[in-house]
């Protein structure tokens, strides 16, 4: 019996915290941030492919750049890729706030070249989401904290790998298994 009530539990490993969703709060998107479109490609292990999504505006204004290395793709639902393979991806923008899923599910990246994700929120970013949360006093520290969060079960989330400020504005992870993806502070 106590090993089944361990095996439930959630694992957490030394630097590695995983948090409820309830325990995030996502940047919010303003509303009056255009629409941003879902996008399906093709990203090939001959080939680095970087793909951007934007928003619906004069400017076309970054939401999410993501760049798939060259030999990135290990297999797709347990059948290995080849050097020359393609796989078809989708991205799916978080509708009222930053973040995105990446899928197939039944995507495997290779170890040490999986994608990175860069999340842009300087014109259309609604902090307010924040206003009131004890943890941050001033909307500058709850955009100070923010991270890229990975969803690990369901509604489990972790910093996903290497997140952090890629320049004002701007956060930037691995994107290591498909999934979804937050940019949001604990609470």
């Amino acid at each position: 019996m106590v090993i089944a009530l361990a095996a439930c539990e959630d694992v957490s490993f030394p630097g590695n915290t995983t948090v409820s969703g309830s325990d995030l709060i996502v940047l919010g998107l303003s509303s009056s941030a255009p629409a941003v479109a879902a996008t399906t490609f093709w990203v090939s292990n001959a080939a680095t492919v970087v793909h951007t999504l934007r928003h619906a505006d004069a400017q076309n204004t970054l939401y999410l750049q993501i760049s798939f290395p060259a030999g990135c793709l290990e297999s797709l639902n347990g059948q290995p890729l080849g050097p020359s393979d393609s796989v078809q991806v989708t991205i799916e923008p978080l509708s009222n706030g930053y973040g995105f899923t990446l899928s197939p599910s039944g995507l495997v990246f290779a170890s040490g070249s999986a994608p990175t994700a860069l999340l842009s929120y300087g014109r259309y970013a609604d902090a307010s989401v924040a206003s009131g949360d004890p943890s941050y006093p001033t909307l500058s520290d709850y955009l100070d904290a923010l991270e890229i969060w990975q969803e690990v079960g369901f509604d489990t989330w972790s910093i996903a790998p290497g997140s952090g400020p890629a320049s004002t504005d701007e956060e930037r992870a691995t994107a290591d298994t498909p999934g979804r993806y937050r940019l949001a502070a604990r609470r």
